[in-house]
């Protein structure tokens, strides 16, 4: 029998209640299934339990720290809503914290609106570059919705960021020591990019 700490038990119940309360709402829909095999201490045998396949994939990335998954689909399909539910439930932010975390792919995307900005009062009055960070880049939880429209410029600065964990932007270094990004992508039309 396996013993868990009072830890484990809360953050099982936590992905439990996460899977049951989405499907529940019908927040997300799903075509696939996983079928889970695992023993059952309290009935003594092997029990088989069916999961929807995307949204226990996304509770599992949410669960390791510092990775990345990709949702690809179609426009309107909830790839963002789910992401935002997922972070409310497992973060404890408010929507509009997560929302202030979520980076909107565009074209004209700009360093500056991906990273951060200067200082300006700091710089004008002292000539000293001082970088503020922004909340994609200082936040756990992040969201790049349609990562395809990115150009491939600030798809470098965010496959930096995957590859070795730090930002730069002027002189500043910035480290992620530890976070959650989720990507999504709709089809290719005008406006994307390769990825």
């Amino acid at each position: 029998m396996l013993n868990t700490t009072g830890e484990e038990d809360s953050l099982r119940k936590k992905v439990w209640n996460a899977i049951n309360l989405i499907q529940a709402n019908q927040l997300f829909v799903h075509s696939k299934n996983l079928e889970i095999k695992y023993y059952d201490d309290e009935k003594n045998k092997t029990s088989i339990k069916i999961l929807p396949e995307i949204l226990s994939l996304c509770v599992l990335n949410a669960l390791v720290a510092n990775s990345a998954m990709l949702l690809v689909g179609g426009h309107g399909g909830g790839k963002t809503t789910l992401v935002k539910l997922l972070g409310r439930m497992f973060t404890g932010m408010r929507l509009d914290e997560i929302e202030s975390s979520i980076v909107r792919g565009h074209p004209q995307l700009t360093e500056e609106k991906l990273t951060g900005t200067l200082k300006l009062g700091k710089l004008m009055n002292e000539g000293v570059e001082e970088v503020v960070w922004r909340q994609f880049i200082t936040g756990f939880w992040k969201i790049i919705d349609e990562v395809n429209r990115l150009t491939p410029y600030s798809q470098d600065i965010l496959l930096s960021l995957l590859a070795e964990g730090k930002v730069k932007y002027y002189d500043a270094i910035t480290s992620i020591e530890k976070y959650t990004l989720y990507g999504t992508i709709n089809p290719q039309d005008v406006g994307t990019f390769e990825f």
